[in-house]
């Protein structure tokens, strides 16, 4: 819109005539110029739009390829001259444009778009002109052109300042007294819960924590107190039979012995004795058979002739004859009897009986060795069956009394006033509450051998915390410390590090403990809670540190540490050795080599020229310190020279004064 009105206000001053112009003429112009201004106004304010995008475009190329300090080059200037000629060339085409628009309102009108037009003309035969001078520039020169103007190195002035360095790990409170309430039956194994006391309620000593059903342990008491009776029973009478059954093995052993011994007297008799009269029995009893077998014959014989003499034979002659001959014939059955008795006994009977006399004496030795080994061996079983059953019934009564004291786990009390817990503290942390709510519930098991809930008084109460082994050897006994507590962060305990842990724990962390102050401990801090604990490891004031990026490494020794530095009356930096302290973040601290006021010069190398001109002043003040101290001692040297040639000449004058005294 104001470009609409300067174009027209330059038409009506140059138009001639135009001041002449009839009031009816001026009117005519004015109305048939305004209908197109808006129209005019908008084409120019979007391509002002488009104008001013396409210059912010080329100014952030321009930015992303050159650094926000360097200057802008001639050939950013010379673009933006050919971006201003564009802008004056559209303004003029616009100014056309408008001009022909206006040309039926009058004929100043059309004489002033012809010199209009002719200004065109000559701004755009200036502006070829302009882009043929600059295309036949130089290509180096515009090489040169774009090149940025050298910067002076940037430098970091070294100052003082609080150097605090902090050890930060997570922390947990943990109460100083706790009694755990541990569940360890030495028998017993099945623990089902009836009732217990919630996670975190308050008790008091001798309160009842979990109780447990009984019904099953107390039968297994009743069974195994009529075992007890039982066991007792068998022991009593195996102590009342031992001396009697030590006694009748005495007497099995006496017994075969004396068997055995009888069997050998007996076979041994027979063999020397009995069998050879046997066999001369056999012998004279067959002899004596037949010997009265014939007597009696010769005997009939003789009956029966004396009496064939007479003629007549009488009744007391036919009854002795009679006598006789039965005689006869007893004889002569005795004579076969005792042949076939004697067959009898020199065959069989002799030696069934020396076989059963060996075999006797083998079966007696046989009874006397089982004797005599039940009485060395037998008594020590006996014994060891009788110590068996002692044992056994000591260890029934050991059995009954574990079983006793399970009896009194069905009941857990608390052993101290305090809160409970459920299940075992572990580094401050309480990681088994979960699993112990699902099992301290009606019907529930609990398994043997575990710490079922722990009793803790909430105060006093201390930190523990765990640090790395990067972080170990900084921290020592001692050092102050801050907890910040998780659920106010704004609050902090003050306290100082009690305790550090010699070998690492879980996660190869060492275990540190922290006293903290309790005084400024909130009423609801309770133990379990978190926190961040930060122990201050190094604390020094107006240190003086810079930033760990300027310092450097000596190639030759690469534990030589050392900064470039801006030194007044130098072109170039010196390198300046220094030796490091603490390192915090991305600065270190320097102990030596650096005041306050240094300027260390960003970027800056060391080169091999400047570290030989280095070390030659290096070298250059060895000598002369060197020639300093030989110096010094040749001097101390003839001091110590002439003290002594003075105290010789003061020790001769006394013994020229006692010469002098004895003449």
């Amino acid at each position: 819109m104001a470009r609409w009105l300067i174009a027209l206000f330059v038409l009506i001053c140059l138009a001639p005539g135009a001041a002449w112009a009839s009031a009816s003429d001026r009117a005519t112009v004015e109305v048939g110029a305004l209908p197109a201004a808006p129209q005019v106004a908008d084409e120019e304010q979007e391509e002002k739009e488009e104008d001013d995008q396409e210059e912010q475009k080329k100014d952030d190329e321009a930015e992303d390829e050159e650094s926000g300090d360097e200057k802008p080059s001639d050939a950013d200037a010379a673009d933006g001259e050919k971006d201003e000629a564009k802008d004056s060339d559209e303004s003029s085409e616009d100014d056309d444009q408008s001009s022909e628009k206006k040309a039926d309102s009058g004929d100043a009108e059309k004489s002033s778009n012809k010199e209009e037009d002719s200004d065109d003309a000559k701004a755009e035969a200036s502006k070829e002109k302009k882009s043929e001078a600059e295309a036949a520039k130089p290509a180096d020169e515009k090489a040169e052109a774009k090149k940025p103007e050298e910067k002076k190195p940037e430098t970091h002035k070294v100052a003082t300042k609080d150097l605090k360095i902090q050890v930060e790990a997570d922390a947990v409170f943990v109460a100083e007294e706790a009694e755990e309430v541990a569940l360890r039956p030495e028998a017993w194994s099945t623990f089902k819960v009836v009732e217990a006391v919630p996670h975190g309620a308050r008790v008091h000593k001798g309160d009842v924590l979990v109780k447990f059903d009984s019904k099953d342990i107390d039968k297994e008491l009743a069974d195994k107190s009529l075992a007890l009776r039982m066991g007792e029973i068998a022991l009593l009478q195996a102590e009342e039979e031992f001396p009697r059954l030590e006694q009748s093995i005495a007497l099995n052993y006496e017994q075969a012995e004396r068997t055995y011994d009888e069997a050998q007297e007996e076979q041994e008799r027979f063999n020397k004795t009995m069998r050879g009269l046997s066999e001369k029995m056999a012998e004279y009893m067959l002899k004596s058979a037949q010997q009265e077998f014939e007597n009696a014959e010769e005997e009939l014989k003789q009956l029966e002739k004396m009496y064939q003499a007479d003629e007549l034979t009488e009744e007391t002659e036919e009854i002795v004859l009679k006598r006789q001959k039965f005689q006869v014939e007893a004889a002569k059955f005795f004579l076969e009897y005792s042949r076939i008795n004697h067959e009898y006994t020199t065959t069989i009977s002799i030696p069934r009986r020396a076989e059963s006399l060996e075999t006797a004496v083998d079966m007696a030795k046989i009874e006397f060795e089982r004797a005599k080994m039940a009485k060395s061996l037998g008594m020590n079983e006996q014994r060891y069956q009788l110590q068996q059953l002692r044992e056994t019934r000591k260890k029934a009564l050991e059995d009954f009394a574990k079983l006793e004291a399970d009896r009194q786990l069905m009941e857990l009390k608390a052993p101290a006033d305090g809160i409970a817990y459920y299940g075992r503290c572990v580094n401050g942390r309480w990681a088994e509450v979960g699993s112990l709510e699902s099992k301290l519930i009606p019907f529930g098991v609990v398994t043997p051998n575990s710490v079922v809930m722990t009793v803790v008084k909430d105060r006093p109460l201390y930190v523990e915390t765990s640090i790395g082994e990067k972080e170990l050897p900084t921290v020592e006994k001692g050092q102050p410390a801050t907890v910040t507590l998780a659920a106010e962060g704004d609050a902090e305990l003050d306290g100082k590090v009690e305790s550090v842990g010699d070998v690492p724990g879980a996660g190869n962390k060492f275990a540190v403990r922290i006293d903290a102050d309790n005084g400024d401990a909130p009423d609801w801090l309770m133990p379990g809670m978190t926190g961040k604990a930060k122990i201050t490891t190094y604390d020094v004031e107006d240190a003086v540190v810079i930033p760990a990026e300027l310092v450097q490494s000596d190639e030759e020794d690469p534990k030589k540490k050392y900064v470039m530095v801006e030194v007044e009356g130098e072109e170039k930096p010196v390198r300046r050795d220094v030796k490091l302290g603490k390192t915090k973040d991305k600065e270190v601290e320097v102990l030596d080599g650096l005041k306050a006021g240094d300027a260390i010069v960003k970027g800056a190398k060391e080169k091999p020229e400047d570290k030989e001109s280095a070390d030659d002043a290096k070298d250059a003040k060895d000598d002369k310190s060197a020639a300093d101290e030989s110096a010094e001692k040749s001097a101390e040297e003839k001091s110590e020279s002439s003290e002594k040639s003075e105290d010789s000449k003061k020790s001769e004058k006394p013994e020229e004064k006692s010469e002098d005294k004895d003449e």
